[in-house]
């Protein structure tokens, strides 16, 4: 096995997630993987020479037309482990009561507010830890025409786990949601300088989460004890400023579990080499959408909630559990890659993307329990809840140098500096999605041990810049958000097949 300029390329990565949700770590088939970014890209599919415009095995991410360049079959084993860290400091720029206060509406009684309140809380942080692996493999199965690709890997995931009692709980404390894709596909020639490819994918994602409900910001909450027989003056709902939130006879802890979803996408790619040092890349990745469903946990152990409005109507069990569905947009994406090989031994190679995130506008929750019930004041047993989102789509940019670097040209290697812009807007930004303007830097080195087998071996660090906020809707985000992740793969190659005839049963 020889290494050219040519012959592999790169890798991304971006960040943020919320609610109900916040971002988790990943488990590919039977493994684990991990990691996240703009929204909840894992740092890495296939290797740091992977990209658009290189015809790996995980051209089948990213962009199957570059299969049909192949001209041996391919095997790409991965794996690796993802390290690092999310911090927050949380800042309180608004006014809040005592915590056992009682006051729903304003104006609230001076006496009420806690002067302490404002300002810097301690810095709590999630530390981030994964095995990681992925699976690809192309086929050539038509000399110079057709090749078929199957993948196994994980293209959103990521995990938190934040202190229980932290400032950050009425965001998140633990989460665990992962995205990951069995994808089959083709890439045809067209031309001996021109291809086209598409893939489909089973989607299955995996979710569970822990956080403290506010239920100062539930609206049909807030309908209810407004509505008679209580007749309860409030400011409670979407809207609630900040001097009726995070009281703590309203503090009700939630978790989502055991959820699951199942779904499907598909991508569409071109590849084209119109002269000898220029190949280009396009692909288009129609995301998915997540209907995940789980059970939920609420503890309603609380006098206010069992037993002091009874007689009014509302009593719920110490423990309400029932049925629940979470749903968000996984967004599209499209994937430009253009590498020119500046000689035999070194290839330049840029990769740029733009993710449609403003797809997510908000995580949906649907909660069905019998104990949700109180039909004397008006509370159904099927509720909605929508955390707004209003991501924004993202552009990524990132160059990569490849070289040979021996004369028999068994080893290469490859630098690549990045940067992705934020999805979350600060309006909406929590600890659930701690994104802002991310860097990244990657170095690979790949060893071919003979015609068929090789070794590659990389690692990549990213880390957004620290972002301090201060206009988060209702005070709920502002504070300062720091994240750092890095990661490092090993990465097997076995060569098989002929012209673009599979060899059965030899290396």
């Amino acid at each position: 096995m020889r290494f050219r300029a040519g012959s592999h390329a790169r890798v991304s990565w971006p960040a943020g997630l919320g609610l109900t949700l916040g971002l988790t770590v990943a488990t590919l088939i039977a493994a684990p993987g991990s990691a996240w970014a703009s929204g909840l890209d894992v740092p890495q599919i296939g290797t740091t020479f992977s990209s658009p415009t290189t015809n790996d095995a995980a051209a089948l991410y990213w962009n199957p037309a570059m299969l049909g360049f192949a001209e041996k079959g391919e095997v790409l084993i991965t794996v690796g482990v993802v390290g690092g860290f999310v911090g927050y400091q949380r800042d309180r720029l608004g006014a809040y009561q005592f915590e056992d206060s009682l006051e729903f509406a304003e104006p609230i009684d001076p006496a009420a507010i806690d002067p302490s309140k404002p300002g810097a809380y301690p810095r709590v942080t999630s530390p981030i830890f994964s095995p990681n692996a992925g699976l690809f493999v192309s086929a050539p199965v038509i000399k110079d025409r057709l090749t078929l690709g199957f993948g196994a890997y994980v293209p959103y995931a990521a995990p938190l786990s934040f202190p229980a009692d932290g400032d950050q709980r009425f965001a998140l404390q633990d989460a665990f949601i992962a995205v990951s894709r069995i994808s089959a596909g083709l890439g045809v020639k067209l031309h001996e300088r021109v291809s086209l490819g598409a893939s489909a994918s089973y989607v299955l994602g995996v979710v569970s989460l822990t956080r403290v409900q506010d239920f100062a910001a539930v609206e049909i909450f807030a309908q209810a004890l407004a509505n008679p027989p209580i007749n309860q003056p409030n400011d409670f709902g979407d809207a609630a400023p900040s001097t009726v939130r995070e009281l703590s006879v309203l503090a009700r802890p939630f978790a989502l579990t055991d959820g699951y979803s199942h779904n499907a996408t598909f991508n569409v790619a071109l590849a084209a080499n119109p002269i000898d040092p220029l190949w280009l890349g396009l692909t288009y990745d129609h995301g998915s959408r997540l209907n995940v469903n789980g059970r939920f946990q609420l503890d309603m152990n609380d006098e206010f909630f069992t037993q002091d409005l009874a007689g009014q109507g509302l009593a719920f069990p110490p423990l309400v559990t029932g049925d629940a569905k979470l749903s968000f947009r996984l967004p599209k994406r499209i994937m430009l890659g253009i590498a020119y090989d500046i000689s035999k031994r070194l290839r330049v190679d840029g990769n740029f993307a733009y993710v449609f995130w403003s797809d997510l506008d908000a995580f949906v929750i649907t909660l069905d329990s019998p104990d949700l019930a109180q039909p004397e004041i008006g509370l159904p047993s099927r509720t909605e809840v929508a955390l707004r989102r209003d991501w924004q789509g993202t552009v990524h940019a990132e160059l990569s140098v490849r070289a040979t670097v021996d004369k028999r040209e068994r080893v290469r290697l490859s630098a690549t500096l990045g940067y992705h812009s934020p999805a979350s807007p600060d309006q909406t930004i929590d600890v659930a999605s701690p994104d802002g303007h991310r860097l990244l830097g990657a170095l690979g080195v790949a060893v071919a041990i003979n015609e068929r087998i090789g070794f590659m071996a990389d690692g990549e660090v990213q880390g957004i810049l620290p972002r301090t906020v201060t206009t988060s809707t209702f005070d709920l985000g502002n504070g300062t958000y720091e994240l750092v992740l890095g990661g490092v793969h090993l990465h097997l190659i076995v060569k098989f097949g002929n012209g673009g005839k599979v060899l059965k049963g030899k290396g």
